[in-house]
């Protein structure tokens, strides 16, 4: 099968090429996965799927063109190959705006994730057991638990890119997510408690995570949380926990930082470059070649992953590229390119992204902080990236006082602008942590990624709430 999908996507290259193609493009791109959904004691959903195809793309007198299949055979390929070439050559294109993309070294690899128990070697009954046993140690943990909902994957993909540079690679990698969502309610309150494990391993993740840390910590917290209080409303000093502040590297810098954004114009630091953008103290790394959720070896344009720090020491010295934007900002492409399927063109996408660690512990970081805030666990966020803003939700929160964390709050947001929030990062700790696995949402596209950080501090920043 290796050898004449190998021969099948090198002819189409060739065939590319011999057709007026400047740069051509094949990406085979193969996905099994299962999934379950288990609601208050019922398994809701049971599904499992494989999904296959080819995408072609081009670059033909400066245009991008661009086509798929679902049919792994030569005629379907050479057609799909035909479609991208007449998608370029119907593009008008003005003079400046020609497609380009710069030369990378070949390379020649097969990278397989290896893993202590395959997902496929598990029957769908021995995976229900094993979530239905999860969802009922948060169902049964108090009468105020109403809802309890826990969703499991497991995905193994298997991408080939074989392109006009001579790259041809392939990566195997199996990825595990499972999370928790309970509803505690009393009266007309009603509170959330959320938890999600996930990494690029086996379904030995799954066989090790224990309810008391998984599926009952959240129960916990959202039983806990009925008793909380609204947050005050105004400017504060606040400590982010790991997962707050994964969230707000992700959202806040992570995305102004790609480069296809950054050359649309749709970014805060395209013209920043080599400039103050943080405090003394941040330093900001997207690292596909780490543990988590978004880690690979090879990007979907065959670009071997390295780490990238896109802020060091409060300057920015570089975004994350494709061949694209690489060509376009004069940057140099180390593997950020990914596409969710084989229907889709790589872009620039994130990884593994955190606030690299300091040395403070978390004691020392809220000891001399009269009155602030203390926010643990995110729900979502989002970044308005032209204008800078960002929001984060997060799932509960302390008052800070005197250096020891006070009044237990709920509902709690924060606000505010991107480098504004940057430049008042006044403390780093040293407990880092890349616990964020989920899908990012870009251009129609959903991919892989994590996001972390250690405790950190920001003095100053938009808390919202209600007294």
């Amino acid at each position: 099968m290796v050898s004449i999908l190998r021969d099948l996507l090198e002819l189409i290259v060739e065939t590319g090429l011999n057709r007026g193609a400047n740069f051509c493009e094949v990406r085979y791109f193969e996905e099994r996965s299962s999934s379950i959904s288990v609601e208050n004691g019922v398994a809701k959903a049971l599904s499992s799927g494989i999904v296959r195809g080819i995408g072609v793309r081009v670059i033909v007198d400066g245009r991008w063109g661009f086509a798929s299949t679902n049919v792994v055979t030569r005629e379907s390929a050479e057609r799909t190959l035909m479609d991208a070439i007449g998608c370029a050559r119907s593009i008008t294109v003005h003079a400046g705006e020609e497609a380009k993309i710069v030369e990378v070294e070949p390379s020649v690899d097969f990278i397989r994730h290896e893993v202590k128990i395959s997902p496929e070697d598990v029957s769908p009954e021995e995976k229900v057991k094993r979530v239905l046993e999860l969802e009922k140690a948060a169902r049964v943990f108090s009468d105020r638990v109403k809802d309890v909902f826990v969703n499991y994957r497991d995905v193994l993909t298997r991408v080939i890119t074989c392109n006009s540079f001579g790259t041809f690679v392939e990566e195997i990698a199996p990825r595990m997510l499972i999370s928790c969502r309970v509803i505690a309610k009393e009266g007309d309150n009603m509170q959330e408690g959320y938890e999600r494990v996930g990494n690029v391993a086996g379904y030995e993740l799954i066989e090790k995570i224990s309810a008391e840390d998984f599926s009952l910590k959240a129960a916990k917290r959202a039983v806990s949380l009925l008793s909380a209080h609204p947050p005050p409303r105004g400017m504060y000093t606040v400590v982010v926990d790991p997962k707050v502040g994964g969230l707000f590297i992700h959202e806040a810098i992570g995305h102004n930082s790609e480069g296809d954004l950054v050359f649309s114009g749709g970014s805060i630091i395209s013209d920043k470059m080599g400039q103050k953008v943080a405090s003394d103290i941040v330093t900001i790394i997207d690292d596909p070649t780490r543990e988590g959720y978004g880690h690979f070896t090879y990007d979907h344009e065959g670009v071997k992953a390295k780490p990238h720090t896109i802020i060091r020491d409060g300057v920015l010295v570089s975004f994350l590229h494709s061949l694209e934007s690489a060509a376009k900002l004069g940057g140099k492409p180390e593997g950020s390119a990914r596409a969710q399927s084989h229907h889709y063109p790589p872009i620039v996408r994130m990884s593994n992204t955190y606030l690299a660690p300091g040395d403070m512990t978390l004691e020392e970081i809220l000891e001399d902080i009269e009155v602030g805030v203390y926010l643990s666990g995110s729900q979502y966020g989002y970044v308005e990236s032209q204008k800078g803003q960002f929001t984060c939700k997060v799932e509960e929160a302390w008052m800070i006082e005197r250096g020891e964390l006070a009044e237990h709050l709920r509902d709690v947001a924060i606000s505010g602008l991107t480098l504004e929030a940057l430049k008042n990062i006044a403390a780093v700790g040293k407990d880092l942590k890349i616990e964020m696995p989920g899908m990012c949402g870009k251009s129609g596209q959903s991919m892989f990624v994590d996001a972390g950080a250690p405790h950190f501090r920001i003095d100053g920043i938009v808390v919202g709430g209600r007294r």
